[in-house]
């Protein structure tokens, strides 16, 4: 029933300032404390390093599992989000999945597998279609392949 709600509201015009704005520093907050989650989708907190600055940026994003962690830089249909400028230059970045933390490396999505994920990041969030139809640009997918463990 939650599930069906979260995505009937991510679908409302009104809803999506509320969650560009209150959502992230929510998530935010709650993957650094302990790895929890506000909506019911997998979501992974990822660290880069700012592309002029170095500082640390964070961002808690949904994803897809597929020989790492597949991301979408959408933001809800507006400019480019940071993060994904930041894996354009850097590449490496720190992710955190429930409450296991890992450093990984961005490799960006080619076009002959972005509408297979697309679709698979539409099958539990249907807005995703209606962000990348009122982008107006070419809208970035990352698969964040994470560093072997070390023994």
């Amino acid at each position: 029933m939650y599930r069906g709600f979260i995505r009937w509201v991510g679908d409302r015009p009104w809803f999506r300032p509320i969650a560009r704005w209150v959502l992230p520093p929510v998530d935010r907050a709650l993957l650094r404390a302990g790895g929890w989650r506000a909506t019911p989708f997998p979501t992974l907190l990822l660290t880069t390093a700012g592309h002029r600055s170095g500082e640390p940026h964070h961002a808690p994003l949904y994803y897809l599992e597929d020989d790492g962690f597949v991301v979408i830089a959408s933001n809800y249909g507006n400019h480019e989000p940071d993060w994904s400028r930041n894996l354009s230059v850097m590449g490496a970045c720190t992710l955190k999945v429930g409450r296991t933390e890992m450093t990984a490396r961005a490799e960006r999505v080619t076009d002959d597998r972005w509408s297979g994920y697309l679709n698979r990041f539409a099958e539990f969030y249907p807005p995703y279609r209606d962000y990348v139809a009122r982008a107006g640009r070419d809208i970035p997918m990352w698969r964040l392949v994470p560093a072997p463990a070390e023994r």
